[in-house]
Protein backbone atom coordinates (compact mmCIF):
# COMPACT_ATOMS: atom_id res chain seq x y z
CA UNK A 1 0.00 0.00 0.00
CA UNK A 2 2.72 2.51 0.51
CA UNK A 3 4.56 1.66 -2.10
CA UNK A 4 1.60 1.90 -4.05
CA UNK A 5 0.50 5.59 -3.26
CA UNK A 6 4.50 6.88 -2.82
CA UNK A 7 4.22 5.96 -6.86
CA UNK A 8 1.06 7.49 -7.38
CA UNK A 9 2.03 10.40 -5.60
CA UNK A 10 5.33 10.79 -7.69
CA UNK A 11 3.94 9.41 -10.92
CA UNK A 12 2.47 12.96 -12.79
CA UNK A 13 6.52 14.45 -12.75
CA UNK A 14 8.72 10.96 -12.88
CA UNK A 15 11.30 9.05 -14.76
CA UNK A 16 13.82 12.65 -14.79
CA UNK A 17 16.85 10.44 -15.39
CA UNK A 18 15.53 7.22 -17.61
CA UNK A 19 16.58 9.13 -20.97
CA UNK A 20 20.42 8.26 -19.89
CA UNK A 21 19.37 4.89 -20.10
CA UNK A 22 17.49 4.56 -22.86
CA UNK A 23 19.97 6.44 -24.89
CA UNK A 24 23.18 4.33 -23.59
CA UNK A 25 21.33 1.18 -24.60
CA UNK A 26 20.69 2.45 -28.37
CA UNK A 27 24.35 3.89 -28.11
CA UNK A 28 25.50 0.53 -27.05
CA UNK A 29 24.07 -1.36 -29.64
CA UNK A 30 23.62 1.24 -32.06
CA UNK A 31 26.51 2.94 -33.88
CA UNK A 32 28.81 3.34 -30.44
CA UNK A 33 29.08 0.04 -29.34
CA UNK A 34 32.07 -0.66 -27.39
CA UNK A 35 33.09 3.39 -27.77
CA UNK A 36 30.34 4.14 -25.80
CA UNK A 37 32.33 6.08 -23.15
CA UNK A 38 34.66 7.63 -25.39
CA UNK A 39 31.54 8.96 -27.50
CA UNK A 40 29.47 9.76 -24.64
CA UNK A 41 31.10 10.78 -22.21
CA UNK A 42 28.36 12.20 -19.85
CA UNK A 43 26.93 8.98 -19.41
CA UNK A 44 28.43 7.56 -16.09
CA UNK A 45 27.03 4.57 -15.75
CA UNK A 46 28.12 0.91 -16.06
CA UNK A 47 26.97 -1.45 -18.89
CA UNK A 48 25.38 -3.72 -17.25
CA UNK A 49 22.74 -1.03 -16.66
CA UNK A 50 22.75 -0.55 -20.57
CA UNK A 51 21.92 -3.67 -20.97
CA UNK A 52 19.34 -4.17 -18.74
CA UNK A 53 17.54 -1.41 -20.23
CA UNK A 54 17.99 -2.90 -23.97
CA UNK A 55 16.32 -5.93 -22.64
CA UNK A 56 13.13 -3.52 -21.91
CA UNK A 57 12.99 -2.17 -25.30
CA UNK A 58 10.97 -4.24 -27.14
CA UNK A 59 8.10 -2.78 -24.27
CA UNK A 60 8.31 0.21 -26.65
CA UNK A 61 9.90 3.41 -25.46
CA UNK A 62 6.93 4.23 -22.79
CA UNK A 63 6.71 0.95 -21.77
CA UNK A 64 10.13 0.06 -20.99
CA UNK A 65 10.11 3.18 -18.78
CA UNK A 66 7.28 1.86 -17.08
CA UNK A 67 8.23 -1.83 -16.77
CA UNK A 68 11.52 -0.33 -14.94
CA UNK A 69 10.12 1.79 -13.04
CA UNK A 70 7.51 -0.13 -11.67
CA UNK A 71 10.12 -3.09 -11.21
CA UNK A 72 12.77 -0.79 -9.50
CA UNK A 73 9.91 0.24 -7.12
CA UNK A 74 9.75 -3.02 -5.70
CA UNK A 75 13.70 -3.81 -5.31
CA UNK A 76 14.19 -1.51 -2.67
CA UNK A 77 11.89 -3.41 -0.20
CA UNK A 78 12.60 -6.65 -1.74
CA UNK A 79 16.17 -6.15 -0.76
CA UNK A 80 15.54 -5.99 2.52
CA UNK A 81 13.15 -9.28 2.95
CA UNK A 82 16.32 -10.97 1.01
CA UNK A 83 18.07 -10.46 4.38
CA UNK A 84 15.72 -12.18 6.71
CA UNK A 85 16.97 -15.46 6.21
CA UNK A 86 20.22 -14.81 6.95
CA UNK A 87 18.75 -13.17 10.58
CA UNK A 88 18.55 -15.32 13.80
CA UNK A 89 15.02 -16.81 13.56
CA UNK A 90 13.82 -14.82 16.84
CA UNK A 91 14.32 -11.15 14.33
CA UNK A 92 12.50 -12.78 11.15
CA UNK A 93 9.45 -11.35 12.60
CA UNK A 94 8.21 -7.22 12.25
CA UNK A 95 11.43 -5.71 12.41
CA UNK A 96 12.05 -7.22 8.82
CA UNK A 97 8.83 -5.66 7.47
CA UNK A 98 9.02 -2.44 9.59
CA UNK A 99 12.67 -1.57 7.93
CA UNK A 100 11.48 -2.97 4.08
CA UNK A 101 8.68 -0.07 5.13
CA UNK A 102 10.95 2.37 6.20
CA UNK A 103 13.49 2.56 2.90
CA UNK A 104 10.15 2.64 0.73
CA UNK A 105 9.98 6.34 1.21
CA UNK A 106 13.67 7.08 -0.07
CA UNK A 107 13.43 4.57 -2.45
CA UNK A 108 10.64 5.32 -4.34
CA UNK A 109 12.51 8.73 -5.01
CA UNK A 110 15.67 6.88 -6.42
CA UNK A 111 13.24 4.49 -8.49
CA UNK A 112 10.23 5.79 -9.63
CA UNK A 113 10.97 9.80 -9.79
CA UNK A 114 14.09 10.05 -10.71
CA UNK A 115 14.75 5.88 -11.94
CA UNK A 116 18.31 5.59 -11.90
CA UNK A 117 18.63 1.91 -12.94
CA UNK A 118 22.30 1.82 -12.46
CA UNK A 119 22.00 2.95 -8.65
CA UNK A 120 19.08 0.50 -8.10
CA UNK A 121 21.11 -2.69 -9.52
CA UNK A 122 24.40 -1.35 -7.50
CA UNK A 123 22.41 -1.75 -4.78
CA UNK A 124 20.72 -5.02 -5.45
CA UNK A 125 23.89 -6.72 -6.48
CA UNK A 126 25.45 -5.71 -3.38
CA UNK A 127 22.69 -6.83 -0.97
CA UNK A 128 22.75 -10.17 -2.73
CA UNK A 129 26.86 -10.21 -2.24
CA UNK A 130 26.53 -9.37 1.19
CA UNK A 131 23.66 -12.18 1.58
CA UNK A 132 25.94 -14.54 -0.52
CA UNK A 133 28.85 -13.80 2.06
CA UNK A 134 26.86 -14.52 5.20
CA UNK A 135 25.88 -18.03 3.40
CA UNK A 136 30.01 -18.79 2.65
CA UNK A 137 29.30 -18.28 -1.26
CA UNK A 138 32.51 -17.08 -2.46
CA UNK A 139 32.74 -16.94 -5.89
CA UNK A 140 28.86 -15.94 -6.73
CA UNK A 141 29.25 -13.36 -3.86
CA UNK A 142 32.59 -11.95 -5.81
CA UNK A 143 30.68 -11.92 -9.31
CA UNK A 144 27.57 -10.20 -7.32
CA UNK A 145 30.17 -7.57 -6.14
CA UNK A 146 31.65 -7.18 -9.87
CA UNK A 147 28.39 -6.53 -11.28
CA UNK A 148 27.39 -4.01 -9.12
CA UNK A 149 30.44 -2.33 -9.72
CA UNK A 150 29.60 -2.90 -13.67
CA UNK A 151 25.96 -1.43 -12.75
CA UNK A 152 27.45 1.71 -10.85
CA UNK A 153 31.27 2.38 -10.91
CA UNK A 154 31.86 3.45 -7.25
CA UNK A 155 29.77 0.42 -5.98
CA UNK A 156 33.33 -0.77 -6.08
CA UNK A 157 33.80 0.54 -2.47
CA UNK A 158 31.77 -2.54 -1.15
CA UNK A 159 34.20 -4.83 -1.52
CA UNK A 160 35.48 -5.29 1.29
CA UNK A 161 32.34 -7.10 2.69
CA UNK A 162 34.09 -10.66 0.30
CA UNK A 163 36.41 -10.36 3.49
CA UNK A 164 33.60 -11.21 5.84
CA UNK A 165 34.01 -14.80 4.20
CA UNK A 166 36.79 -17.28 5.89
CA UNK A 167 40.40 -16.90 4.91
CA UNK A 168 40.24 -20.29 2.65
CA UNK A 169 37.52 -18.43 0.83
CA UNK A 170 38.99 -15.33 -0.14
CA UNK A 171 41.13 -16.07 -3.12
CA UNK A 172 37.92 -17.72 -4.90
CA UNK A 173 36.15 -14.62 -4.05
CA UNK A 174 38.63 -11.98 -5.50
CA UNK A 175 38.95 -13.85 -8.18
CA UNK A 176 35.18 -13.93 -9.11
CA UNK A 177 35.25 -10.50 -8.59
CA UNK A 178 38.28 -9.77 -10.43
CA UNK A 179 36.86 -11.71 -13.43
CA UNK A 180 33.56 -10.05 -13.55
CA UNK A 181 35.27 -6.82 -14.25
CA UNK A 182 36.97 -7.98 -16.69
CA UNK A 183 34.13 -9.65 -18.30
CA UNK A 184 32.23 -6.52 -18.26
CA UNK A 185 34.90 -3.45 -18.50
CA UNK A 186 37.58 -5.40 -20.23
CA UNK A 187 35.93 -4.89 -23.60
CA UNK A 188 35.45 -1.34 -23.78
CA UNK A 189 38.91 -0.49 -22.30
CA UNK A 190 40.29 -2.90 -24.81
CA UNK A 191 38.53 -1.13 -28.39
CA UNK A 192 38.76 2.18 -27.15
CA UNK A 193 41.54 3.06 -24.59
CA UNK A 194 40.19 6.17 -23.78
CA UNK A 195 37.26 4.92 -22.06
CA UNK A 196 39.19 5.27 -18.40
CA UNK A 197 39.51 9.04 -18.95
CA UNK A 198 36.33 9.27 -20.12
CA UNK A 199 34.76 8.28 -16.67
CA UNK A 200 36.65 11.16 -15.46
CA UNK A 201 34.71 13.70 -16.99
CA UNK A 202 34.26 18.10 -15.26
CA UNK A 203 31.38 17.94 -12.66
CA UNK A 204 30.00 20.92 -11.26
CA UNK A 205 30.17 21.59 -7.62
CA UNK A 206 27.27 21.86 -5.65
CA UNK A 207 26.16 24.40 -2.43
CA UNK A 208 24.52 21.75 -0.61
CA UNK A 209 27.47 18.83 -1.46
CA UNK A 210 29.61 17.89 1.24
CA UNK A 211 32.69 18.54 -0.53
CA UNK A 212 31.49 22.08 -0.73
CA UNK A 213 30.43 21.55 3.25
CA UNK A 214 34.21 20.52 3.70
CA UNK A 215 35.58 24.15 1.77
CA UNK A 216 36.38 22.98 -2.01
CA UNK A 217 35.62 26.10 -3.52
CA UNK A 218 34.96 27.27 -7.50
CA UNK A 219 32.95 25.88 -10.43
CA UNK A 220 34.34 22.48 -11.29
CA UNK A 221 35.15 19.70 -9.13
CA UNK A 222 39.54 19.19 -8.41
CA UNK A 223 40.52 16.44 -10.41
CA UNK A 224 41.41 14.34 -7.57
CA UNK A 225 38.21 14.44 -5.90
CA UNK A 226 37.17 10.96 -7.71
CA UNK A 227 40.51 8.99 -6.38
CA UNK A 228 40.06 10.27 -3.00
CA UNK A 229 36.28 9.32 -3.06
CA UNK A 230 37.62 5.97 -3.85
CA UNK A 231 40.56 5.73 -1.69
CA UNK A 232 38.79 7.50 1.39
CA UNK A 233 35.22 5.15 1.19
CA UNK A 234 37.09 2.24 -0.01
CA UNK A 235 39.64 2.17 2.72
CA UNK A 236 36.87 3.41 5.55
CA UNK A 237 34.57 -0.12 4.46
CA UNK A 238 37.84 -2.23 5.06
CA UNK A 239 38.32 -0.56 8.46
CA UNK A 240 34.72 -1.42 9.36
CA UNK A 241 35.07 -4.62 8.14
CA UNK A 242 38.49 -5.39 9.85
CA UNK A 243 37.41 -4.39 13.04
CA UNK A 244 34.16 -7.12 12.85
CA UNK A 245 31.80 -4.36 12.21
CA UNK A 246 30.58 -6.14 8.93
CA UNK A 247 27.08 -5.25 8.70
CA UNK A 248 27.88 -1.07 8.59
CA UNK A 249 30.56 -1.37 5.54
CA UNK A 250 27.70 -0.42 3.31
CA UNK A 251 26.58 2.36 5.13
CA UNK A 252 29.99 3.51 5.88
CA UNK A 253 31.61 3.04 2.49
CA UNK A 254 27.74 5.01 1.18
CA UNK A 255 28.65 7.85 4.14
CA UNK A 256 31.99 8.73 2.90
CA UNK A 257 30.77 9.28 -0.53
CA UNK A 258 28.12 11.53 0.16
CA UNK A 259 31.04 13.41 2.16
CA UNK A 260 33.65 13.62 -0.59
CA UNK A 261 30.27 14.16 -3.44
CA UNK A 262 30.45 17.10 -5.38
CA UNK A 263 26.76 16.64 -5.94
CA UNK A 264 23.62 16.64 -3.18
CA UNK A 265 20.87 15.00 -5.90
CA UNK A 266 17.81 13.49 -4.18
CA UNK A 267 17.84 10.34 -5.46
CA UNK A 268 20.85 10.09 -3.46
CA UNK A 269 18.20 8.99 -0.41
CA UNK A 270 17.44 5.50 -2.18
CA UNK A 271 20.96 4.14 -1.52
CA UNK A 272 21.33 5.88 1.41
CA UNK A 273 17.89 4.44 3.08
CA UNK A 274 18.49 0.75 1.73
CA UNK A 275 22.50 0.98 3.47
CA UNK A 276 21.00 1.89 6.94
CA UNK A 277 18.47 -0.68 6.54
CA UNK A 278 21.22 -3.61 5.90
CA UNK A 279 22.64 -2.10 9.39
CA UNK A 280 19.40 -1.48 11.43
CA UNK A 281 18.69 -5.05 11.01
CA UNK A 282 22.58 -7.02 10.67
CA UNK A 283 24.17 -4.63 12.83
CA UNK A 284 21.80 -3.85 15.62
CA UNK A 285 19.40 -5.26 17.83
CA UNK A 286 16.93 -1.93 17.62
CA UNK A 287 13.50 -2.89 17.05
CA UNK A 288 12.38 0.07 15.04
CA UNK A 289 14.72 1.23 11.98
CA UNK A 290 15.92 4.11 13.66
CA UNK A 291 18.89 4.79 11.35
CA UNK A 292 17.06 3.93 7.78
CA UNK A 293 14.40 6.54 8.91
CA UNK A 294 16.79 9.21 10.62
CA UNK A 295 18.81 8.98 7.05
CA UNK A 296 15.55 9.66 5.23
CA UNK A 297 14.54 12.97 7.03
CA UNK A 298 17.85 14.01 7.07
CA UNK A 299 18.46 13.52 3.22
CA UNK A 300 14.74 14.06 2.54
CA UNK A 301 14.46 16.56 -0.63
CA UNK A 302 11.69 18.82 -1.35
CA UNK A 303 10.50 18.44 -4.84
CA UNK A 304 9.39 21.20 -7.73
CA UNK A 305 8.51 21.00 -11.22
CA UNK A 306 9.57 24.34 -11.44
CA UNK A 307 12.95 24.65 -10.64
CA UNK A 308 14.16 27.85 -12.15
CA UNK A 309 11.53 29.89 -10.45
CA UNK A 310 11.88 27.77 -6.85
CA UNK A 311 12.78 30.50 -4.29
CA UNK A 312 9.27 32.01 -5.70
CA UNK A 313 6.94 29.35 -5.57
CA UNK A 314 7.51 27.28 -2.99
CA UNK A 315 7.03 28.14 1.02
CA UNK A 316 7.91 27.13 4.91
CA UNK A 317 10.51 23.94 4.70
CA UNK A 318 10.94 23.62 0.93
CA UNK A 319 11.80 27.28 0.69
CA UNK A 320 14.09 27.41 3.82
CA UNK A 321 16.03 23.90 2.26
CA UNK A 322 16.00 25.86 -1.42
CA UNK A 323 17.04 28.77 0.32
CA UNK A 324 20.17 27.38 2.63
CA UNK A 325 22.38 24.98 0.46
CA UNK A 326 25.01 25.12 2.50
CA UNK A 327 23.13 24.62 5.49
CA UNK A 328 22.05 21.39 4.33
CA UNK A 329 24.96 20.63 3.39
CA UNK A 330 26.36 20.70 6.79
CA UNK A 331 23.47 18.75 8.22
CA UNK A 332 24.65 16.36 5.48
CA UNK A 333 28.15 16.00 6.31
CA UNK A 334 27.30 15.66 10.30
CA UNK A 335 25.05 12.84 9.56
CA UNK A 336 28.29 11.41 7.04
CA UNK A 337 30.49 11.56 10.23
CA UNK A 338 27.89 10.25 12.65
CA UNK A 339 27.83 7.39 10.63
CA UNK A 340 30.88 6.56 10.41
CA UNK A 341 31.54 6.94 13.84
CA UNK A 342 28.38 4.88 14.81
CA UNK A 343 29.76 1.79 12.64
CA UNK A 344 33.62 2.17 13.43
CA UNK A 345 33.19 2.96 17.06
CA UNK A 346 29.90 1.20 18.05
CA UNK A 347 29.76 -2.59 19.19
CA UNK A 348 30.02 -5.16 17.18
CA UNK A 349 27.22 -6.39 15.13
CA UNK A 350 24.94 -9.71 16.98
CA UNK A 351 25.78 -12.92 15.31
CA UNK A 352 23.53 -13.25 12.01
CA UNK A 353 25.73 -15.88 10.04
CA UNK A 354 23.81 -18.92 8.27
CA UNK A 355 26.03 -22.31 8.18
CA UNK A 356 26.54 -23.66 4.49
CA UNK A 357 23.84 -26.00 4.17
CA UNK A 358 24.36 -29.57 4.23
CA UNK A 359 25.84 -31.03 0.61
CA UNK A 360 26.62 -27.67 -0.76
CA UNK A 361 30.42 -27.18 -1.17
CA UNK A 362 31.75 -24.29 0.76
CA UNK A 363 33.87 -22.59 -2.36
CA UNK A 364 30.69 -22.29 -4.90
Amino acid sequence: MLVTALVVWMWPTSALSWHFFADGAAALFGPSGLHLYVDHPDLQIGPVAFVVSWVLTPLGSTGARVAAQLLMALVGPACVLLLRPVLPTSQRGLRVWWAALAVVPGWVVLSVRWAHLDDVLAMLFTVLALRLVLQHRPAWAGAMVALAAASKPWAIDFAPILLGLDRRMWRTALLSLAGGLVLCWGPFLAAAPGTLAALKPNVLLAPGSGLYALGVRGQIVPAWDRTLAFVAATGTALVAQLRGRWAGVLVAAVAVRIALDPQDNAYYVGSIALAAAVYDLLGTRWRGPWLTLVSTAVFWQPFTADWEHRLTTTTGYAHWWFSNPDAVGYIHLAWCVAVVALVILGPRPPAAAVPVPAGRPSGT
